[in-house]
């Protein structure tokens, strides 16, 4: 298991096809590209074959947003922990998962995220712990 996967925080909330994140990496702009978790510390996302190159470990995403209404709108400094589904040379799949570990984001954002996933998963939210 990764060091990343051993820090990271154990709330996770899965959630819809309804949220997702924008963000720009090595110079492109990625739009309301699907998430399938999300915690205060990071999510997973999911993306198109043809860019898994560009998504290599420790690659920053910068300005990345949370495309969802009830989510924070403050920009986020992230990177990339992991990439599932791809190798080079090797057989994939057409959509590559994408572990995302968020690094530098304003205080008010991650308070109103720790709040938003604290009641998501009171509300019993699907939920992943642990």
């Amino acid at each position: 298991m990764s060091s990343y996967a051993n820090r990271r925080d154990a709330r996770r909330v899965i959630v819809g096809p309804e949220f997702g994140i924008s963000f720009s990496l090595k110079g492109h702009a990625y739009r309301e590209v699907r998430i399938t978790n999300l915690s205060p510390g990071g999510c997973f996302a999911m993306v198109g074959l043809r860019d898994a190159g560009l998504f290599s470990r420790g690659a920053t995403l910068e300005v990345l947003t949370l495309d969802h209404p009830e989510l924070p709108k403050q920009p986020i400094t992230a990177t990339v922990s992991f990439v599932l589904g791809h190798r080079p040379g090797g057989t994939t799949m057409d959509m590559v998962g994408v572990g995302i570990q968020f690094l530098c984001m304003e205080p008010e954002a991650r308070e109103a995220l720790d709040t938003w996933i604290d009641a998501a998963l009171a509300s019993g939210s699907k939920s992943r712990l642990g």
